[in-house]
């Protein structure tokens, strides 16, 4: 018998900081498969948290909006999006 990894599922949590003040954020849950793991991990994820991090600093209103209005970041504006 052979242990086999399937897949991960992660959901990050991020903390939105202004300034004044913070604002926790789940990402939804994702499923990754067992073959894309090592490059989500250490490619994939990196570089859409440094995505949502430009979008941030684009647009801070639009992330302040989605966050207040208690939308989900569809957008991407708000971390976790």
């Amino acid at each position: 018998m052979k242990l086999r990894l399937l897949k991960v599922v992660v959901q990050p949590v991020f903390l939105l900081d202004d300034g004044e003040t913070l604002t926790e954020l789940q990402h939804p849950p994702t499923a990754i498969p067992a073959s894309e793991w090592p490059s989500y991990s250490s490619e994939r994820f990196p570089q859409e948290v440094q995505e949502w991090q430009r979008r941030l600093d684009d647009d801070p209103d639009a992330a302040r909006a989605a966050v207040a209005g208690g939308a989900p970041a569809s957008n991407g504006a708000a971390v976790g999006g």
